[in-house]
C-alpha cells in the first residue's frame, strides 16, 4: 500500500485561493526569482478537491479561514429601514361611523390622538392626511392644513360635514356619509406619504 502524498502548507493555501478567486504575489528571493511563483492569476473554475491528497492540517486551516469569513458576514449590521414614518405617536383611535343626522350623517367623525412617548411636545400634523379605504383603494381624503398640531395626550375630531372648534374644527365637508355602517377601514399617513397607521372597525354583533 502506497501512503498518500502530503501537500505543503503553501500549496494548500494556493488551492484555497483558487477557490476564492484571488491574486497571490510571492516576494522573490535574493536571486530575484520567486521560489514558487511570481504571480498566480486565478481563472474562475470548478476545483475538484476530492482528487487532491491534501494533508489534514491544511484542510483544518482552510476550514478555519472559510468559517471566519462566514462568521464575519453573519455579524454585518442590518440596514436600517427607510420606511419609518415620523410622528408615530399620532394615530386614529376611534371612528364614530353611525351618525344621527338623517341621510347625510354629517355628524360622523374620526378621532386622531397624540399618544407619543414625548408627552411634552405637540405634534405638527400639517400635511398629514386621512382617507377612507373601505373598498381597498384610496377614497375620500382629508389633508390637515398648514399649522395644524395635536397637543400632548390630546385628540382632535375630523367630522364628515360639521365644524366643532372645541375639537379642532376639522371637517371633510362631504355632503354624504363617508363611513359604512357595516364596517370599514381608515388610513392615516404623514406629509411624506408614509403610513402612520390604520383603523379597522365593524359593528358589534
Amino acid at each position: 500500500m502506497i501512503a498518500p502524498k502530503s501537500v505543503s502548507f503553501t500549496t494548500a493555501f494556493i488551492m484555497m485561493m483558487q477557490i476564492t478567486q484571488a491574486f497571490i504575489v510571492v516576494p522573490p528571493n535574493a536571486a530575484g526569482v520567486s521560489p514558487l511563483v511570481e504571480q498566480v492569476r486565478v481563472v474562475p473554475s470548478v476545483v475538484d478537491l476530492s482528487s487532491a491528497p491534501v494533508a489534514s492540517s491544511s484542510n483544518v486551516l482552510i476550514s478555519q479561514i472559510m468559517l471566519a469569513a462566514a462568521d464575519a458576514n453573519n455579524k454585518a449590521p442590518a440596514a436600517k429601514s427607510t420606511n419609518v414614518a415620523s410622528g408615530s405617536g399620532v394615530s386614529i383611535t376611534d371612528i364614530h361611523y353611525d351618525g344621527i343626522v338623517p341621510k347625510t350623517e354629517a355628524d360622523e367623525y374620526v378621532i386622531i390622538s397624540n399618544n407619543g412617548s414625548n408627552n411634552n411636545v405637540p405634534v405638527d400634523v400639517s400635511g398629514y392626511y386621512i382617507y377612507v379605504a373601505t373598498t381597498g383603494t384610496q377614497g375620500p381624503t382629508f389633508y390637515f392644513p398648514k399649522g395644524s398640531s395635536i397637543k400632548p395626550s390630546s385628540s382632535v375630531r375630523l367630522y364628515t360635514n360639521e365644524i366643532h372648534k372645541e375639537t379642532g374644527g376639522y371637517s371633510y365637508g362631504s355632503g354624504k356619509a363617508l363611513w359604512n355602517n357595516n364596517g370599514g377601514l381608515a388610513v392615516l399617513k404623514d406629509s411624506n406619504g408614509k403610513k402612520l397607521g390604520e383603523y379597522k372597525y365593524k359593528p358589534a354583533q
